[in-house]
């Protein structure tokens, strides 16, 4: 363990001496300020209607019954040429011109023509509906039910998160730790362990735990700024030390099979490009197929979804880093054997 902590701060101070660590430090400031200065706490989605009604005893009816929904403003105009007009001037929002056809009311949708054909069914069937609630006799039997009375879910800012933390935990770690290893390998360090006494091991756990720390210091840097002190900090900083050592040892055995940083490059775009798919389902929960769910950016995201969370699962996070713990320890296994048979290289 000696030997181990003797290369750790060796490493340290040459780590911490170039320009990775405080370019980490920059970009997280730039992303606190980004996010503190330039995005909202929760983005605004109410959508915009622009009604023109001429039947006089709809028009109250049809406004009320919409803005009760709460993520709806319908605009009353009183001409064709002032709704066309009043959706030229915005462009995310939609017409309505409700009208007599004989003694029958009649709905004409008013698009801006980017909506899909889902869009206009929606549209179509939301005051349609609306419509017919006004008609005598007209019972609703529509029952709604929810799995979660009260789902919970962060404010739109913290949201964005997850996705940053794992970006600079685990996919930046794999990119820096691979320019490190490869500037060793371009000075002869990495050839040196095959007559130095320290272990091949040695060197690799050292650079896994700069990683781990650099990690730590820069992700709560982050969420306190963001956050607050509100959450579990012990247990934010073991999952931070999980997944980084898990994006650490992939970035160890990519570089294993390569011997210069410009070789490698592909091998490390398209791990990342495949990490990436994870996000997806993040923010579209109604696309998340099995082959997603596999992939290890998925576990990472939600598990510091939950850990943001008030009331947040923390046995999903628990079995989580459980996981990726054992797999960091069956990967690290074969880069350590991976790089005693690539010593020459």
């Amino acid at each position: 363990m000696q030997k181990l902590w003797t290369t750790f701060v060796k490493d340290a101070r040459l780590s911490y001496q170039g320009i990775y660590f405080y370019m980490e430090i920059g970009m997280a400031i730039m992303f606190v300020l980004v996010m503190l200065f330039a995005v909202p706490e929760n983005f605004d989605r109410t959508q915009t209607f622009y009604a023109l009604v001429e039947i006089e005893a709809l028009k109250g009816e049809l406004s009320e019954l919409v803005v009760d929904g709460g993520d709806y403003q319908v605009e009353l105009v009183d001409s064709r040429p002032a709704l066309e007009q009043a959706l030229a001037a915005n462009r995310s929002a939609a017409g309505i011109h409700v009208r007599l056809e004989g003694q029958r009311p009649v709905l004409d949708l008013v698009l801006q023509g980017h909506e899909s054909e889902s869009m206009k069914a929606l549209l179509r069937s939301t005051f349609e509906g609306a419509m017919a609630s006004q008609l005598p006799g007209y019972v609703n039997r529509t029952t709604v039910v929810s799995l979660e009375s009260t789902p919970a879910r962060l404010s739109d800012r913290v949201n964005i998160l997850p996705i940053y933390l794992v970006i600079n935990v685990a996919f930046m770690g794999l990119f820096i730790i691979a320019a490190y290893v490869f500037l060793d390998k371009e000075e002869g360090v990495i050839k040196a362990f095959a007559v130095a006494p320290v272990q091949v091991w040695h060197y690799l756990v050292s650079k896994i735990m700069i990683m781990a720390l650099m990690a730590v210091v820069v992700s709560t840097i982050v969420v306190i700024s963001l956050v607050g002190f509100r959450i579990n900090y012990p247990l934010l900083i073991l999952v931070i030390l999980t997944f980084n050592v898990f994006g650490s040892v992939l970035g160890l055995l990519i570089t294993s099979f390569f011997d210069s940083m410009t070789k490698a490059m592909g091998a490390l775009f398209f791990t990342i490009f495949v990490l990436m798919f994870g996000g997806f389902s993040y923010f579209m929960p109604w696309f998340s197929p099995a082959w997603i769910r596999l992939l290890p950016s998925y576990p990472m995201i939600f598990s510091f979804r939950e850990l943001l969370l008030e009331q947040g699962d923390v046995a999903y996070v628990l079995r989580n880093v459980g996981l990726f713990m054992a797999l960091s320890l069956l990967l690290f296994i074969y880069t350590n054997y991976r790089f005693k048979k690539t010593l020459t290289v």
